[in-house]
């Protein structure tokens, strides 16, 4: 029963639109409402339990209320010391950072994935002189209005804007008419599409932007060699290369993406799991390209009230610690292995044209009997069977998102009691999905 989440969005609509303080909180036919959460566990305000794999859209790395992070915070606010005022806990995050991520010669902190791409979109622009920004076409970068385009566009004759033209599709109005006009995209895992991108825009474009791992259209890796063919494209070009490590970060590799498969970018942005939940998030990169950021001498602007605010710099550390070893990864990356296996299983025994995507721990199941390797893939993929998924899997109380094109994921608190559930749970769908 969800007598009280309906009975809360009855009252919360008339002040707050649609119930909800962000957009993908919402559900039809309306949202749910949560009152705890610790581990692998939430529990709305009906006091239904339910599995969670959203993990605050891939933040909880090491799962809900980590004794560890919680100690940190809870001490942390004993100091009476929030925001606004530097500390030396604020360098020792910065120091965990340098040590564990490659491309961390120079650090500074924001506190979502939207504040940091802007700030490094500024970095890229004031670095090098140049206006342009290119994007993957599926790629999500937060909602400033030169990132949120592109992101999910409609297919047209069952084809993709980005397969058309390199032009920036708005996701939503009331942004500044302008903003396409800096921003080129191309397909997700085509290096020859960006190289001809750059050479048609030659001594415009001052950075490349994309996820390394497509998480915002499902999980989405990348082709062998294909960030390795960006990085030299990048270099050969004059161009910046950014990773958005928002999801990746600490995820694949204590050191993120970058560390996994050996790309080095020159910028470098990363939240969520950087400090379990609580908000934070870093810009990084060369320190040659950073400094342009320091206070009286560089010719960037980078500040804000709560960058680097202190509970959530306590939350950073004690998370930091937690995965600089590799041990948490480890285990995400064999549940990966885990939950493809089960599903491929149950797929085969049932004909049904399924197939979940995964690694470290990421994952998203698309209803497509052909590989998912770019936005074009993944948005033809079947929507009203995903919906059906969506719908049982959260009638078994399992907290999964309604679009297709979302991304899943499992946390250090995640049993492989759990595991087996989803899988169990997976099997029988599909088996009711085969009987229809």
């Amino acid at each position: 029963m969800l007598k009280n989440s309906k009975r809360v969005f009855e009252t919360g609509r008339k002040l707050v639109p649609g119930g909800v303080n962000s957009g993908f909180r919402y559900r039809d036919p309306f949202p749910l409402y949560f009152s705890r959460a610790e581990g692998s566990r939430l529990w709305d305000i009906d006091d239904n339990e339910y599995l969670d794999f959203l993990v605050a859209n891939g933040a909880c790395i090491l799962g809900h209320k980590d004794p560890l992070v919680t100690k940190a915070v809870e001490v942390q606010l004993q100091t009476g010391l929030t925001s606004s005022l530097e500390t030396e806990l604020s360098i020792e995050v910065a120091e965990l950072l340098h040590e564990m991520i490659p491309s961390a010669e120079s650090v500074k902190l924001s506190n979502t994935g939207t504040e940091a791409v802007m700030h490094a979109f500024q970095i890229a622009r004031g670095f090098t002189g140049k206006n342009v920004i290119i994007k993957t076409e599926g790629s999500y970068h937060g909602w400033q209005d030169e990132a949120h385009l592109s992101v999910h566009p409609a297919l047209r004759d069952n084809k993709t804007p980005g397969e058309i033209s390199t032009a920036a599709e708005p996701e939503t109005g009331g942004y500044v008419r302008s903003a396409p006009e800096n921003i080129l995209v191309v397909p997700f895992n085509n290096a020859a599409a960006v190289e001809k991108c750059l050479r048609e825009n030659r001594g415009r474009v001052a950075a490349m932007i994309l996820e390394p791992i497509m998480f915002n259209s499902g999980c989405i890796l990348p082709k062998d060699g294909y960030l390795q063919e960006l990085r030299e494209i990048a270099s050969k070009y004059g161009v910046l290369l950014i990773f958005d490590e928002v999801i990746t970060g600490f995820r694949t590799a204590p050191g993120g993406a970058q560390e996994y498969y050996g790309v080095t970018p020159d910028l470098s942005v990363f939240g969520k799991a950087i400090a379990n939940g609580f908000p934070l998030s870093a810009v990084m990169g060369a320190e040659e390209v950073m400094k342009v950021t320091a206070p009286g001498t560089g010719r960037v602007a980078f500040s804000g009230t709560y960058n680097g605010s202190q509970p959530s710099l306590a939350a950073s550390k004690a998370c930091l610690q937690q995965l600089k070893d590799g041990v948490v990864q480890r285990k995400l990356h064999a549940d990966s292995k885990s939950l493809v296996k089960r599903f491929e299983e149950a797929a085969r025994r049932t004909s049904v044209k399924a197939r979940l995507q995964s690694i470290s721990g990421q994952f998203q199941v698309y209803f497509t009997d052909e590989p998912v390797t770019d936005y074009s893939s993944a948005a033809r993929a079947d929507k009203a069977k995903y919906s059906l998924l969506c719908d049982r899997l959260l009638s078994s109380g399992m907290l999964f998102h309604q679009s297709h094109l979302f991304h899943h994921g499992v946390s250090k608190a995640h049993s492989q009691a759990d595991l087996e559930k989803l899988g169990d749970t997976f099997g029988s769908i599909l088996g009711e999905m085969r009987a229809t």
